[in-house]
């Protein structure tokens, strides 16, 4: 009975968690593509305090990092949600352009083949192919 009413007084905790990352994370994606880069960073570090959305604030911060032309802390983010989120086309597509920016071309070609694994949409599948095919012959 204790641990009925223990999770009944945690549930709306949580759920008040979960949509105020939410609320969050839409802040944070806002301000990206205000271009206020650094005032997104921040707002996005901040939902991965809430603990969820891990693999897509990740994303958005590695884009942001991106935009920033800070491909290391890019790169680190993305893997990051790589790991959280294996599945996710975008996430790999962006690891193979940044790989591609820092010149490591093994990292850049498993990026882009594991695109190719994930089935992508035709345009996005020919660009993966030719990125493949330029690696292979370097």
């Amino acid at each position: 009975m204790k641990k009925i009413i223990l999770m009944l007084l945690v549930l709306p905790a949580v759920l008040l968690c979960a949509e105020r990352a939410k609320e969050t994370f839409k802040q944070g994606v806002e301000l990206a593509n205000q271009g206020k880069y650094d005032e997104a960073i921040v707002i996005l570090k901040l939902v991965l305090e809430y603990g969820s959305l891990d693999a897509d604030v990740h994303l958005n911060l590695a884009i942001v990092y991106a935009n920033k032309k800070e491909y290391s802390e890019a790169i680190k983010e993305a893997e990051l949600a790589a790991k959280a989120k294996p599945g996710s086309i975008t996430t790999f597509y962006l690891l193979g352009m940044l790989y591609e920016k820092k010149n490591d071309n093994a990292k850049a070609l498993s990026a882009w083949q594991r695109v190719l694994e994930l089935n992508p949409r035709e345009v996005m599948k020919e660009l993966a192919e030719k990125h493949v095919n330029r690696l292979k012959v370097k």
